[in-house]
């Protein structure tokens, strides 16, 4: 599966992602279909995002992969997420200022 990003190119440097509406297709390369389709403000997109984080910023056949923290495999990250889950004012907003930090395609 690919995670597609689709979106402006100032979107994928800018901060401020309310300026710069987002949206991620996964596609199956092995059937050539999308499989879901998400905008930046999804919620099951984070969910997804919060568990498979590593997934989406790293290559799995990495040797590194073991080294690399992040909120998928550390209970410390999970916690400090959890924080400013909790500390914004709009989970919709959270949700989009987390997903921008997803690579650009």
């Amino acid at each position: 599966h690919l995670l597609i990003k689709f979106g402006s190119v100032d979107g994928g440097v800018s901060r401020n992602a309310d300026h710069h509406p987002a949206f991620f297709a996964v596609y199956n390369m092995e059937t050539t279909d999308i499989v879901a389709f998400y905008q930046n403000s999804a919620e099951d997109l984070y969910q997804l995002f919060e568990q498979f984080s590593d997934h989406f910023t790293v290559s799995s056949s990495s040797t590194f992969m073991n080294f690399v923290t992040s909120h998928s495999n550390s209970v410390h990250a999970i916690e400090q997420l959890k924080y400013m889950k909790n500390k914004s004012n709009s989970f919709s907003q959270f949700v989009k200022k987390m997903l921008t930090s997803l690579p650009v395609s």
